[in-house]
């Protein structure tokens, strides 16, 4: 994603805290307080905006010093394998 640039921080931050699947994959959502990364569609319970970091990729947020959330797991691919492959 070299050269990306990122949607209006205002953009973001309404796209995560209403999580957003159009934006999965645009963004990773980092918060401050906890170190942790997510995408846009993390059910987790949602931070102060003002908390809230933005990123092109989770290799660029794991650079930055968050881990990835357990609950979303950023770092795998969207969406969930078929059936017959569980």
């Amino acid at each position: 994603m070299i050269g990306t640039t990122l949607p209006p921080r205002d953009e973001m931050i309404q796209a995560f805290m209403g999580r957003d699947e159009s934006y999965d994959g645009v963004f990773i959502t980092a918060v401050e307080t906890t170190g942790i990364f997510c995408r846009p569609t993390c059910p987790a319970k949602k931070p102060r905006p003002e908390n809230v970091v933005f990123f092109t990729t989770p290799r660029d947020a794991l650079l930055a010093g968050y881990r990835a959330c357990k609950r979303c797991r950023p770092m795998e691919a969207s969406g969930s394998p078929p059936e017959w492959l569980r």
